[in-house]
C-alpha cells in the first residue's frame, strides 16, 4: 500500500512537471517570450528531483555577449523556459516510477541491471527504442527564425555505478549526442546554414545518495579521503575508457568533451540529498557499499554554480552562432534588392528574426533599433512603389485591409437598417488594445504577401511599443510578464525563484524607481507622430476598399471609423504609460474648482493616473486626513485648481495672487529623467483626443469652449446680469450668441470607440468629456513644466464654465488665461476675457477681484488711448501721403478697441463697499503726469505750491477727493519728506488736467517728486517717477536707497526755499566755550512777517553719541516766554511778535569725540494764518580750530610758562586778545607790549609767555597747604579769536545779502543767499588764505565760476533773464570783497568773534634746587665775555647748591620723603655730567649732601678741557636720596634681599634743578707759544709741509 500511495505520488510529480514546463513552440505568435528555450531529456524521470534546486537559480543572472562587430553586450538576468524533449518516452517520470515499481531488488537490496529491471534496464529500454527509431530531424520552415527552437539541449543522467554505466548508459548518451549535435559542430567544413537555430547540448549526471556513484568524489585526485569507495570502484571496474582509478563523473567527461583548450566543458554533476528524494527512490541496500561521501554547503552550492555557469556559456555560444548567421543572411538578401524577383516580406521576416532573438535574451535596445531599421525600409519601399517611374521592387501590398472593409460595411448595414432612428456600433469598435501583434497573424500575412499598408505599420508599431515599454519597465509590461510567470506553478511557494517574479515587477515605491520614464516617453513621442501618420493611411485605405467595391458609404462615417481608430490608439497609449511617478491624481469631478459640484469627470479610467491610495507602504499605518488646507481631495493638484487659503483666488493687474499651496509631507515628490517628457507628450495626446472630439461635435453642431466664444460676432459691450437659475432657456443661449444644440443622430454614425460614442450621445456628456481631457492635459503640463502650454487650454474651459453657469470655475479660469494673453499681445481676446471675467465676480460678490478687473479693463482703454495719441504725434511728422496711409491703416490694425464708457464711474462708485484702499499705478490710467519744478509763494503766509498736471484719458467724468505730491530730499541726511495737497475736491474731464497743490512747510534745498497720489474714493492712483531700487543690508534687511544714487535729470528738481519774510531759524556753536564745562549749541528764531501765538521746537540728535539737554536750555536773547521744556527734546514758547530775533542755548553732551554734530531742527508755529513748519538739517562743526600748549620752567620764586597757540585746521585765525588771570594762589605778571590781533597761521603760531609767582611769603606754609573755598590755585586762559574762514564768509554774506534786498530780486534772497555762501566756501582754497590775510580782501570770482547755471534752470523761465543779468552784472561790480578786521561793523564782529577760556593747572613738585658753576677766581674773568683757558689747563670750579620747598605741599613732602618735620634736612645726591671727550673732571664729580631749605652749600670742582673751542660747562644733575623710617630698617624676611622702600619713594618724590648755569661757555684755545713748520719738498710724496718745532705757553703760578 505504501509502494502503490507513494508511486502515484511520484507519477503525480512526474506528470506536473511534465506539464508545467510543456509550451507550444511550433510558431511564434505575436508576443515575445522573454526567454531562451532549453529542452531537457530525462529518460530516468530525475527532473521532478532536481527540479526545485535548478528554478531557485533561476533566471540566470549576468551574462556577457561580445560580438566581433558589437560592443560588449551586459545581461542582467535571462529567463529559461525548461520543456521537455520529443524524444522523451510520453509520461516521462510515471515511466520511470513504472519501471521502479516493477523492478526486482538483488539480496543486496540494490537495483541490478538484469532482465529488464532496475533504472539501467529502464534506460536500456528506452534507449533501445530509440536507436529503433531512426533519428528523424525536423523539417526547417523555409524562412529562417519562424521556430522558437531551443539554445540548449540537456540530457540528464540517472547512473548509479560504473558498470551500469559501461553497459547502457555510455551507449545511450553517444547515441543522444550523435542525434543531438548540430551539423555545424560535426565537421569544420560542414555548412553553417543550419545556425539559425544553433542550439548547444549538455549531459547532467544527477548523483542520488546511497548509490555506489553518490560514495565517489567529483574527481580522483581526492579518491584517497574514501578508500573503501574507490577500492570498490576499482575491483568493480575493469573499463579500457579511464584508469581504474577515475570516478563515474571523469569517465563522462573523458568520453563526451573535446580534447581542446577552447571547446566548452559539456559535462556537470549534481548530487541530491536525501531528504529530497523520495523514499522509494532510494536504493534498497542490505550490507554496507563502502564509506559515505558527505560533501559541505560550499561544495554543493559550487556543484550547481559550475552547472549554471556551464549553461550560461553554452546558451551565449548558441546566441552568437544564430546572430552570426542571420547577420549573414541580411547581409546576402540585402545585396539583392535590386535583383528581380526580391521580396520586401521574406526580408523582413529574416531581420525579425534576428530582432526577436535578440528581445529572447533581453537585448531590447537591438531589438528596438532592428524594427526601426524595418520601418525605415518599409518607408522607403513604400515611396519607391507610389513613384511612377519605379517597377515596384519588393512585392505589392494590398490596396485596403479587408477586415477593416467588413467593419465598415457592417457599420453600413446596420445604418440602412436603422435609418433615423439611430444604431450604436460601438461593438464594432477596434477593442481595449487596437495595436497588438497577436491581434492578427501578421507574420503569415507577411510571409504570403497578403497585408496592407495599414497592417504593416500597425504591427511593426506594436513591437515597437511592446520593446520600449519593456524598456521602460511599464506596468502593463511588467504585469504580462508576471502573468505569464505565474501561469506556470512551480510546486510550492518555497521552491519558486524569488527573482522569477521580482525582476522587473517589483511593487510599491520600488516598481517606481526601475521605471524608466525616457523609454516611455520616446513611446508617447513615437505614437503622436504613428498616429497623425496612420490616420491619413487609414482614411485612404477605407477609400479604397469602397471605391472596388459598390457600396455608397458616406464621407462622415469613413471619418468617424478614422476618429474611433484615432481616439482608441491614444487611449491605449496612454494606459500603456501610465506610472505612478506622475504626482498627477486622476480627474476628480468635485474636487478642483468646489463651485458647486459642476465640474463634473466623464470616464471612469482609473487606473490612468496615479490615485489618492496610499502605496503599501504606507498602509502599515493608518491614513491621516485632515480639514485644514481647503479639505483638498487631491494631493496633487496643478496651480490653476488650486484654492488659495482664503478662499478666493486674488487677481491683481495680470497676475495671480498664489498663496503656498499646502502639501502634505508625506508624499514625496518625485524628480525623475525624463518625467517631464514623459508629461509633455502624454498631455500632447490627450489633446489629440480632444481634437477629435471637438471635431465631431462640429459636426453635431456642438461648439465648445473659445470656438463657441470667438463664434459670437459682437461681443457685448457691457457688464449684463446673468440668470443664475438652473433652467436654461433657449432664448438666454441665444442671447450668448450660442447655437442651439441640436440632436446628434446622423453625424456620430460610425463611431465604434465606446468611449467616444458615450461622449457625443449627448450635449452634457461631450462637455464633460471634453472638460476631462483638458484638465488631464493641463496637468501633465504642469508636471512638464509647460505652464504656458497648459494655460492655454484654459481659455477654453474658462469658457465652457461660464457658458454653464459655474462662474467660480470660470472666474478662476479667466485668472489665469487672462495675464498669458496679455504676454503675447492678444489684446480682443484678452479684454473679453476680463469682461467676462468682471461679470463672473460681480456675480460672485468677490469684490476686491471685481474691483481689480475693473482696473485692468480701464488700463486696457486708456492704454488704447496713448497709442492713438502717439500714433497721431508720429503722423504730424510725416508727410501728406504717408499720413493717409497711416490713418488708412489704423481701423483694421487697432485689436485694442475696448468699449469702457460707464466703467471707472462703476469702479469709483462700487469701491465704496470695499472694507479698505486699493492702490494701483496712476501711469496706468493716465498720460503725461507730472509736476512742474516751480515753487509759487503765498503772498501773506508761509508756505508755498506747486502745480500737478496729468491728461485724462477714459471717457467717464469723475471727481478725486485728493492730491498728494510727496517731494523727497536729495540727501537722505537732510531735511523732511513734504507732502503737497490740494485743497479743493478736483473734477476731472477727459483732457489735460492742471490743479494746485499746496504745502505749509517752511524748508530749503533740492527735491524730487517721489510719489504722487490721486485718491478717488477708495481707489488710490500712485505714481512714482523714479523707481528706487532696494539695498540689502548683511543681515539681509531691506533698506531704501537714498534718492542721491537715483539718476534723476537735474531738470525734475525742485528746488524749495521761503520768502525773504518767512520765519527763519538756524542752529550754530555756542560763541563762549569753557574747556572744563558743557557745551551748547545756539538756536536763532526770526519770525519775520509772523504774529507767532505758539510755536514749539523739535531738535532731533542726528550723530551717534549726541545728548541735547533741552530741560536745560536758557533764553540768552529775545523777549518771549518760555511754556515748557520738560520734554526730551521739545521746547515750547509763546508770543513772538512780528520781526522779533530770539536765541536758545541748549547745553548737549556726547559720548565719543566728533568733529561735526548733525542736528535735524523742527519748528511747528501758530499764527492767526494756520500752523505752519519749519523744517532744516544743520551739520555743526565742533572741533575746536585751535591748539594752545603750555611749556613750565620753575625758578627759585617764580614759574616762567609759555603758552604756543595754533591752528588745528588749514583755516588762519585771529587772536584777537589773551589773557591768562590771577588767583588766590598765584599771581601771574603779563608780558608789556603784546600787540592785537595777531594772526595764527598752520606754520606760524603764536606765543605768549607769563611769569607766575605765589602769594605765599617766604618761610609760610604753602599755597597747596591752604584749605579754604576762596583759594583756587588753578589759573584761566581766555582766548579770543576769529576764523578767517568765518570773517571772509560773513562779510560776503553782508554784502551780498545787502545787494539783493535792495534789487528786484529780493523774493529769491532766500535762495541766492545760502547758495552763494555755499559755492564761495568751497572756492575759497587753503592756500589764498595768506594772500587774504596780506592782502585784506577776497576774491569772489566771475559769474561762471560761482556757477549759478544749475540755480538759474530751476527757476520759472519768466525770471530767468531777469536773474542771470543781475548776477553777472554784481560780479562785475564786486570783483572783491574787503576784509578789515579793524574797521567793518560791531554786528559783524559779534557774530564771528568766538571766546574760549582754557583752566591751566600749575604742575606740582615738592623740591626746586637752583645750581651755578662758576670758574674761579670770578675777578680773573671779564663779566661780559666768556673765560678763556688753554687746552690741558686745570681751572678750579665751584659748585653752588640751594633749594626752595614752595613749589609743594610740605605734608605731601614730609609723607614722601619720611621727614619727621616740614623743616628737616633732606640727603640728596649731585651729579656732574661731562662728556669724557671735552673734559676732564677731577675732585668729587658725584657726592651726597644734607641740606635745609634755602641753605646754600658750595663743592669745588677740578676741569680740565682735553680740546679747544666754545666749550659749554658741565651739567649738574641732583636726586633726592630718602632714608627709610625705622619701620622699613628691618631686615627682609628668610634672608631675601628686598628692594629698598627709598627707591620707590624716591620715584614719588617730584624734584626740578634750575642750572643757572646752563647755556655758559668757555673759550679753550691751543697751549702752544710758538711752531715751527717746513713747507718744502718733505715727505714720502716730496710736497707737502711738515711740523718742525712747537714750544708751550708758559703759565704764571697762581697763589690760592
Amino acid at each position: 500500500m505504501n509502494g502503490a500511495g507513494d508511486a502515484a505520488r511520484t507519477l503525480g510529480v512526474a506528470d506536473d512537471a511534465a506539464g508545467q514546463f510543456r509550451v507550444e513552440t511550433d510558431v511564434m505568435d505575436g508576443s515575445s517570450s522573454s526567454k531562451v528555450t532549453v529542452e531537457y531529456h530525462d529518460p530516468s524521470g530525475v527532473f521532478p528531483l532536481l527540479s526545485p534546486q535548478l528554478i531557485s537559480r533561476l533566471p540566470l543572472r549576468n551574462l556577457h555577449w561580445k560580438s566581433p562587430a558589437r560592443p560588449l553586450r551586459s545581461i542582467d538576468s535571462l529567463h529559461v523556459d525548461l520543456v521537455p524533449s520529443k524524444d522523451s518516452p510520453d509520461g516521462g517520470a510515471s515511466t520511470s516510477v513504472s519501471t521502479l515499481q516493477s523492478g526486482v531488488l538483488s539480496a543486496d537490496g540494490l537495483q541490478r541491471p538484469g532482465s529488464g529491471q532496475g533504472p539501467a534496464a529502464a534506460s536500456d529500454a528506452a534507449g533501445s527504442s530509440e536507436i529503433q527509431r531512426a533519428p528523424t530531424r525536423e523539417r526547417r520552415h523555409q524562412i529562417p527564425g519562424l521556430r522558437q527552437t531551443p539554445y540548449l539541449k540537456v540530457y540528464l543522467l540517472r547512473c548509479d555505478d560504473s558498470e551500469t554505466y559501461k553497459a547502457s548508459s555510455r551507449k545511450l548518451l553517444r547515441e543522444w549526442v550523435r542525434t543531438h549535435t548540430p551539423p555545424s559542430q560535426l565537421s569544420a567544413s560542414s555548412n553553417t546554414q543550419d545556425n539559425h537555430d544553433a542550439f548547444e547540448w549538455l549531459i547532467v549526471h544527477v548523483v542520488l545518495p546511497d548509490t555506489p556513484a553518490a560514495n565517489q568524489p567529483r574527481g580522483s585526485g581526492s579518491a584517497s579521503a574514501n578508500s573503501g569507495g574507490a577500492t570498490t570502484e576499482k575491483q568493480s571496474s575493469g573499463s579500457r575508457w579511464t584508469r581504474g582509478s577515475s570516478t563515474l563523473f571523469e569517465k563522462i567527461r573523458a568520453d563526451f568533451n573535446i580534447s581542446s583548450k577552447s571547446a566548452p566543458d559539456r559535462v556537470a554533476q549534481v548530487r541530491l540529498q536525501k531528504d529530497a528524494v523520495p523514499p522509494h527512490m532510494l536504493p534498497q541496500t542490505s550490507g554496507t557499499v563502502g564509506s559515505p561521501l558527505s560533501e559541505s554547503p560550499q561544495e554543493q552550492n559550487s556543484a550547481w554554480d559550475d552547472l549554471i555557469t556551464k549553461m550560461k556559456t553554452l546558451i551565449l555560444l548558441s546566441f552568437d552562432l544564430r546572430v552570426s548567421q542571420y547577420e549573414e543572411d541580411i547581409r546576402e538578401k540585402g545585396s539583392q534588392r535590386a535583383l528581380p524577383g526580391w521580396n520586401f516580406c521574406t526580408f523582413f521576416v529574416l531581420k525579425e528574426g534576428l530582432a526577436r532573438g535578440f528581445e529572447n535574451v533581453g537585448l531590447v535596445e537591438d531589438a528596438l533599433v532592428g524594427y526601426d531599421e524595418l520601418s525605415a525600409e518599409l518607408d522607403s519601399v513604400i515611396r519607391e512603389q507610389t513613384s511612377e517611374s519605379s517597377a515596384s521592387p519588393g512585392g505589392a501590398f494590398l490596396q485596403y485591409t479587408e477586415d477593416l472593409q467588413q467593419q465598415l460595411s457592417t457599420i453600413s448595414k446596420e445604418f440602412e437598417k436603422s435609418g433615423e432612428n439611430g444604431c450604436d456600433s460601438s461593438h464594432l469598435g477596434f477593442g481595449d488594445k487596437p495595436l497588438h501583434s497577436g491581434k492578427k497573424n501578421y507574420r503569415d500575412l507577411i510571409l504570403s504577401n497578403n497585408i496592407s499598408v495599414f497592417d504593416f505599420r500597425c504591427y511593426i508599431f506594436s513591437r515597437q511599443s511592446c520593446l520600449l515599454l519593456r524598456l521602460g519597465n511599464a506596468r502593463s509590461s511588467r504585469s504580462e510578464l508576471t502573468a505569464r510567470l505565474q501561469s506556470q506553478p512551480l510546486g510550492s511557494i518555497s521552491q519558486r525563484s524569488t527573482d522569477d517574479l521580482s525582476v522587473n515587477t517589483k511593487s510599491s515605491q520600488a516598481s517606481n524607481d526601475t521605471e524608466d520614464l525616457s523609454s516611455l516617453a520616446e513611446l508617447c513621442q513615437r505614437a503622436l507622430s504613428f498616429i497623425t501618420s496612420v490616420a491619413r493611411l487609414l482614411r485612404d485605405d477605407l477609400s479604397a476598399g469602397v471605391k472596388s467595391r459598390p457600396l455608397s458609404i458616406p464621407n462622415f462615417m469613413i471619418d468617424n471609423i478614422v476618429a474611433s481608430w484615432t481616439f482608441s490608439v491614444a487611449e491605449q497609449i496612454l494606459g500603456d504609460t501610465s506610472t505612478p511617478a506622475l504626482p498627477i491624481s486622476k480627474f476628480n469631478k468635485d474636487a478642483i474648482t468646489g463651485s458647486s459640484g459642476k465640474m463634473r469627470s466623464f470616464g471612469n479610467r482609473s487606473e490612468e493616473l496615479k490615485a489618492n491610495v496610499p502605496e503599501p507602504k504606507t498602509m502599515m499605518h493608518p491614513a491621516r486626513s485632515s480639514s485644514l488646507s481647503n479639505r483638498r481631495t487631491s494631493l496633487f493638484e496643478p496651480p490653476y485648481a488650486q484654492t488659495p487659503a482664503a478662499g478666493q483666488v486674488v487677481f491683481d493687474h495680470n497676475r495671480l495672487d498664489d498663496r503656498p499651496a499646502v502639501r502634505q509631507s508625506g508624499i514625496p515628490q518625485p524628480n525623475k529623467t525624463g518625467l517631464e517628457d514623459l508629461a509633455s507628450h502624454r498631455a500632447k495626446l490627450y489633446l489629440l483626443q480632444r481634437r477629435v472630439l471637438e471635431h465631431i461635435g462640429q459636426c453635431c453642431g456642438w461648439l465648445i469652449g473659445w470656438a463657441a466664444i470667438a463664434s459670437v460676432q459682437t461681443v457685448q459691450q457691457e457688464l449684463n446680469e446673468i440668470d443664475l437659475s438652473n433652467s436654461t432657456s433657449a432664448e438666454s443661449e441665444d442671447e450668448r450668441g450660442l447655437e442651439k444644440p441640436r440632436k446628434a443622430t446622423t453625424p456620430i454614425y460610425g463611431l465604434c470607440e465606446a468611449t467616444l460614442a458615450n461622449a457625443v450621445s449627448s450635449l452634457d456628456q461631450f462637455r464633460a468629456m471634453y472638460e476631462r481631457l483638458s484638465d488631464l492635459s493641463v496637468k501633465h503640463y504642469v508636471v512638464a513644466g509647460q505652464a504656458k502650454s497648459g494655460e492655454r487650454i484654459l481659455g477654453d474651459l474658462a469658457a465652457l464654465k461660464f457658458e454653464l453657469g459655474d462662474f467660480a470655475a470660470a472666474a478662476m479660469y479667466f485668472s489665469r488665461m487672462a495675464p498669458l494673453f496679455a504676454e503675447n499681445r492678444w489684446n480682443f481676446v484678452e479684454t473679453t476675457m476680463l469682461k467676462m471675467y468682471a461679470q463672473c465676480l460681480k456675480k460672485l460678490n468677490r469684490k476686491d477681484e471685481y474691483v481689480r478687473t475693473l482696473l485692468d479693463l480701464l488700463s486696457k482703454s486708456a492704454a488704447r488711448s496713448k497709442s492713438i495719441r502717439l500714433h497721431r504725434t508720429s503722423v504730424h511728422s510725416k508727410s501728406s501721403a504717408e499720413a493717409s496711409a497711416s490713418v488708412a491703416t489704423l481701423g483694421w490694425l487697432d485689436d485694442d478697441r475696448v468699449e469702457t464708457l460707464g466703467f471707472f464711474e462703476e469702479l469709483i462708485t462700487y469701491s465704496e463697499q470695499l472694507p479698505y484702499n486699493i492702490t494701483v499705478p496712476m501711469s496706468k490710467y493716465f498720460g503725461d503726469i507730472g509736476v512742474e519744478p516751480y515753487v509759487r509763494h503765498y503772498d501773506n503766509k508761509d508756505g508755498f505750491q506747486l502745480r500737478l498736471q496729468f491728461r485724462h484719458l477714459l471717457e467717464d467724468d469723475i471727481v478725486i477727493q485728493k492730491a498728494r505730491v510727496r517731494l523727497l530730499h536729495t540727501s537722505s541726511s537732510q531735511g523732511k519728506d513734504i507732502w503737497l495737497e490740494n485743497e479743493d475736491p478736483v473734477h476731472l474731464r477727459k483732457g489735460f488736467i492742471k490743479t494746485w497743490l499746496s504745502s505749509n512747510v517752511n524748508t530749503s534745498g533740492s527735491y524730487i517728486v517721489d510719489k504722487i497720489l490721486v485718491e478717488a474714493k477708495k481707489i488710490i492712483f500712485q505714481h512714482e517717477p523714479f523707481t528706487k531700487a532696494e539695498a540689502s543690508t548683511p543681515l539681509g534687511i531691506s533698506t531704501s536707497v537714498s534718492a542721491t544714487s537715483l539718476k534723476i535729470a537735474k531738470k525734475s528738481r525742485v528746488l524749495c526755499f521761503p520768502r525773504m519774510e518767512a520765519f527763519q531759524a538756524r542752529i550754530f556753536l555756542s560763541q563762549f566755550i569753557h574747556i572744563d564745562q558743557r557745551r551748547s549749541l545756539e538756536i536763532e528764531c526770526s519770525s519775520g512777517w509772523n504774529d507767532i501765538q505758539r510755536a514749539e521746537i523739535r531738535l532731533r540728535a542726528a550723530s551717534a553719541g549726541l545728548r541735547l539737554r533741552t530741560a536745560d536750555a536758557t533764553l540768552v536773547h529775545g523777549n518771549i516766554t518760555i511754556d515748557d521744556k520738560s520734554r526730551a527734546g521739545i521746547i515750547d514758547f509763546s508770543n513772538m511778535p512780528v520781526d522779533a530775533t530770539t536765541t536758545f542755548r541748549i547745553p548737549y553732551e556726547l559720548e565719543t569725540l566728533l568733529p561735526e554734530l548733525v542736528v535735524k531742527l523742527e519748528v511747528a508755529y501758530f499764527t492767526a494764518k494756520g500752523e505752519f513748519l519749519l523744517t532744516s538739517s544743520s551739520t555743526i562743526p565742533v572741533e575746536l580750530p585751535l591748539d594752545v600748549n603750555v611749556h613750565d620752567h620753575f625758578k627759585g620764586g617764580s614759574l616762567i610758562s609759555r603758552f604756543n597757540i595754533k591752528t588745528s585746521n588749514v583755516a588762519p585765525l585771529e587772536v584777537l586778545d589773551v589773557r591768562l588771570e590771577s588767583s588766590n594762589a598765584f599771581n601771574v605778571q603779563s608780558p608789556r607790549n603784546v600787540t592785537t590781533p595777531m594772526y595764527v597761521h598752520p606754520k606760524q603760531p603764536v606765543s605768549v609767555t607769563y611769569k607766575i609767582t605765589t602769594t605765599t611769603p617766604p618761610g609760610k606754609r604753602s599755597p597747596r597747604d591752604r584749605q579754604g573755598p576762596n583759594n583756587t590755585q588753578a589759573l584761566a586762559l581766555t582766548v579770543d579769536y576769529r576764523s578767517l574762514k568765518e570773517v571772509v564768509l560773513s562779510r560776503a554774506e553782508q554784502i551780498f545779502a545787502a545787494a539783493v534786498e535792495e534789487s528786484s530780486l529780493h523774493r529769491l534772497g532766500r535762495l541766492l543767499v545760502p547758495l552763494f555762501l555755499d559755492r564761495l566756501e568751497h572756492r575759497i582754497l587753503p592756500s589764498q588764505f595768506e594772500k587774504i590775510t596780506l592782502l585784506q580782501k577776497a576774491s569772489i570770482g566771475s559769474f561762471d565760476d560761482m556757477g549759478w547755471f544749475d540755480c538759474i534752470e530751476s527757476l520759472p523761465q519768466l525770471i530767468r533773464d531777469d536773474t542771470r543779468r543781475w548776477l553777472k552784472k554784481w560780479h562785475e561790480n564786486n570783483l572783491f570783497i574787503p576784509i578789515n578786521p579793524t574797521n567793518h561793523d560791531e554786528e559783524n564782529a559779534t557774530r564771528t568773534s568766538r571766546r574760549i577760556v582754557i583752566t591751566v593747572a600749575i604742575p606740582q613738585t615738592h623740591i626746586v634746587h637752583t645750581a651755578s658753576l662758576n670758574i674761579l677766581p670770578k675777578e680773573r674773568y671779564a663779566a661780559h665775555s666768556a673765560p678763556v683757558a688753554a687746552v690741558g689747563q686745570m681751572l678750579l670750579a665751584e659748585l653752588s647748591i640751594k633749594h626752595t620747598r614752595r613749589w609743594g605741599s610740605l605734608e605731601a613732602l614730609k609723607s614722601v620723603a619720611n621727614l619727621s618735620d616740614t623743616k628737616a634736612p633732606m640727603d640728596f645726591v649731585y651729579d656732574v655730567e661731562a662728556n669724557p671727550d671735552v673734559w676732564l673732571v677731577a675732585g668729587q664729580r658725584r657726592a651726597q649732601f644734607t641740606a635745609k631749605e634755602d641753605e646754600l652749600l658750595t663743592f669745588p670742582i677740578m676741569l680740565l678741557p682735553l680740546r679747544s673751542g666754545n666749550l659749554l660747562l658741565p651739567t649738574i644733575d641732583i636726586k633726592p636720596r630718602i632714608m627709610a623710617s625705622r619701620a622699613q630698617q628691618s631686615p627682609p624676611a628668610s634672608g631675601q634681599a628686598g628692594v629698598s622702600s627709598g627707591e620707590s619713594s624716591e620715584d614719588s618724590l617730584v624734584c626740578e634743578t634750575d642750572y643757572l648755569t646752563h647755556g655758559e661757555t668757555i673759550m679753550v684755545i691751543p697751549n702752544v707759544q710758538s711752531t715751527t713748520v717746513g713747507v718744502s719738498k718733505f715727505g714720502p710724496s716730496g710736497t707737502g709741509s711738515v711740523l718742525l718745532e712747537s714750544e708751550p705757553r708758559k703759565f704764571e703760578e697762581t697763589v690760592s
